[in-house]
């Protein structure tokens, strides 16, 4: 509230100095003044009351709109901390580690969705050594710690908390970004914990023609790999699993405040990994300790998900593997080792329309999972009214991806991002109010043939086939031909993408829903708000949401529909309480024995179950790592 007063004080008084930029002449000299300069005084006077006016108009719709609960943006006082003489000489004492450059003072920084906060420092280090002597540096000064990748979390779990009852440091890990394949063959490959995943998955499928162990929607952001570890983030692929593995290297803080290395990794570092690290370029399966049999990706998840049970497939509260592993930022991963998957001889992408939503279920069980050795790749939903919405509010970005390419979007978002933050009238919708006015004259992107798929159903699955065994395309696609056959006529339809563009185009549309929904809640004026979750497996129905309490205007439905894990995003009126609305819809999903989160983590937004908690206040006794994180408390010891 103090931040929107203050934008408040700031807009009225920008419009209050232009204003008073102009000469008022004074009564004696009125009439000649006239004359002279071609202002009179009634004039001068209507002007200034107009612009008085326009100002305080803007000054009201601009607090209106900070107001509203958008699916991005949260404002919070500046932080308020008392700062020791420690404290304050922390950022030259890292800029002594990492060089001046690396290191911002006094930085601000927005989250995808919600949070903004200032930290004291905002600190990149260059190698894993010094990863390691700004994080004892910072322990030793007594500041709480915000491990980052690339800040794309939708729950604000990677950005400063202003009501830390310590100054924060930001440790973003973007220049730990070595890949390093493991053999010839590559079958596995350890990653520092700031490489991207769009830049690992490119690199294993052009050198080694390998696929890597993590495709999610906001791929074309190039999300890190130690936060897919620290968040147990799913996404798209139903053979690979959640983002898991058992070896690992990272740092955590002890009850009696050193930094501990944790290092599961399982190589022959001849005891000093940091510098075996830091110094290799390439890795040989002689660098492999034979001993360590620890894995490096979820055991048998295709077989768990094709067991329709009552049990959800993948969520944020699972406490199983080591300390990294859903750690939502209580540890610093610094490098973690991961499976990596043979890409399939060939594949098809194919767009299935159905008419209602228990036979994209059916579907999904006869076709997408059909046995361990006929399985689909991706089963991906959205309902008719995410189609619709991503043509509404969608095409710039999906052009945009295909002039610039995936490599090159991640500035352009950060810039979206910084555009929102500054405290200006509108600079926290412009972007999205450009996207939606203009979007229309954008032509759109989908083929014909999927467009009347589009149009005449109202629940459609985009679905990989992939020959991972021989045939296996052929006996996919002759599954879903008859399934199709057995429905009443009408009920199913599909088109299998015939070429690169076509197929780029469909996922594409499907790739851009969340950012696409942002758009549409600010250009239609309305609040939005973004959720996801995990239902049991043999749960084949959309939950019931408390709709009599909490109208939805729109109720946008897509997931991960191999896993049954979704996403909805929900826009409400501007009289409807979200935050409250929030949680009795958490309460909805956990009623059917489903998990919310499942991959998008607590961050700031919800509260973590107890089990999680324990887990986290038993790697981090100190609360020096993230606190606040899933309802913690933000004080130092968790205010004990």
């Amino acid at each position: 509230m103090r931040q929107l007063l203050k934008l408040q004080r700031l807009h009225g008084g920008f419009y209050r100095s232009l204003s008073t930029t102009m000469k008022v002449p004074s009564a004696a000299d009125s009439s000649a003044g006239a004359s002279r300069s071609g202002y009179s005084l009634g004039t001068v006077v209507a002007v200034g009351a107009a612009g008085a006016l326009g100002g305080a108009v803007l000054t009201e719709q601009d607090g209106r709109w900070r107001r509203l609960a958008l699916p991005g943006g949260e404002f919070r006082a500046c932080c308020e901390a008392v700062t020791t003489e420690t404290q304050k000489a922390i950022p030259d004492t890292l800029e002594g580690i990492v060089g001046k450059k690396y290191v911002t003072k006094n930085y601000r920084q927005k989250g995808s969705r919600i949070g903004q906060g200032t930290s004291l420092a905002y600190v990149q280090p260059g190698t894993l050594k010094e990863a390691v002597a700004v994080l004892k540096a910072c322990v030793a000064a007594d500041v709480a710690i915000i491990p980052q990748g690339a800040n794309t979390s939708l729950t604000g779990g990677a950005i400063p908390r202003d009501e830390c009852d310590r100054p924060v440091v930001v440790i973003n890990m973007r220049r730990l970004n070595k890949i390093l394949p493991i053999g010839q063959d590559a079958n596995r490959v350890l990653c520092f914990s700031g490489s991207g995943i769009y830049d690992l998955k490119e690199m294993l499928a052009k050198d080694y023609k390998r696929d890597s162990h993590s495709v999610l929607g906001s791929i074309f952001l190039n999300v890190s790999v130690g936060a897919g570890v620290a968040y147990g983030s799913g996404g798209t692929q139903i053979r690979k699993g959640p983002a898991w593995t058992e070896r690992a290297l990272f740092c955590r803080v002890k009850d009696n405040g050193d930094v501990e290395l944790v290092n599961t990794l399982g190589l022959k570092d001849e005891g000093d990994v940091l510098s075996f690290l830091d110094g290799r370029d390439a890795l040989t399966g002689e660098d492999l300790d034979p001993s360590c049999k620890l894995a490096s990706s979820w055991p048998d998840y295709a077989a768990k998900v094709r067991s329709i049970d009552g049990k959800v497939s993948r969520c944020n509260a699972d406490t199983t593997g080591p300390d990294c592993c859903r750690s939502e930022g209580k540890v610093m991963i610094l490098a973690s080792i991961h499976d990596t998957y043979p890409q399939p001889e060939k594949s098809e992408l194919v767009w299935v329309g159905c008419k209602d939503f228990e036979t994209a279920q059916a579907l999904k069980r006869a076709v997408a999972l059909k046995s361990d050795k006929c399985m689909s790749s991706t089963c991906e939903y959205m309902n008719r009214e995410v189609y619709d919405g991503v043509d509404r509010a969608g095409r710039i970005l999906i052009w945009m991806i295909e002039l610039v390419g995936m490599s090159r979007l991640e500035p352009l978002w950060n810039l979206k991002l910084l555009v929102e933050m500054v405290p200006l009238p509108f600079t926290g919708i412009i972007c999205d109010k450009f996207l939606y006015w203009f979007n229309n004259l954008t032509p759109m992107p989908l083929p014909s043939s999927l467009q009347e798929l589009g149009q005449s159903y109202d629940h459609h699955l985009l679905m990989e086939f992939g020959e991972f065994s021989e045939g296996e395309v052929d006996r996919l696609k002759s599954s879903l031909d008859s399934f199709a056959k057995a429905q009443p006529e009408g009920n199913v339809k599909y088109h299998v993408c015939q070429t690169a563009k076509e197929r780029s185009r469909a996922t594409l549309y499907r790739f851009v829903v969340a950012p696409a929904f942002r758009t549409f809640a600010v250009g239609k004026g309305i609040q939005g708000l973004s959720i996801d979750y995990a239902l049991p497996k043999n749960f084949g129905k959309y939950p019931s949401l408390p709709e009599a309490k909490y109208p939805i205007m729109n109720r946008w439905v897509y997931s991960h529909l191999g896993c049954n894990v979704f996403h909805e995003d929900l826009t409400f009126g501007t009289d409807i309480n979200v935050d409250e609305a929030k949680y009795a819809i958490k309460h909805s999903v956990e009623d059917t024995g489903g998990k919310l989160p499942a991959e998008h983590g607590h961050g700031i937004e919800y509260p973590a179950p107890k089990e999680m908690l324990q887990r986290w206040q038993k790697m981090d006794p100190l609360n020096v790592m993230n606190p606040g994180v899933g309802g913690l408390s933000v004080s130092r010891r968790y205010g004990a």
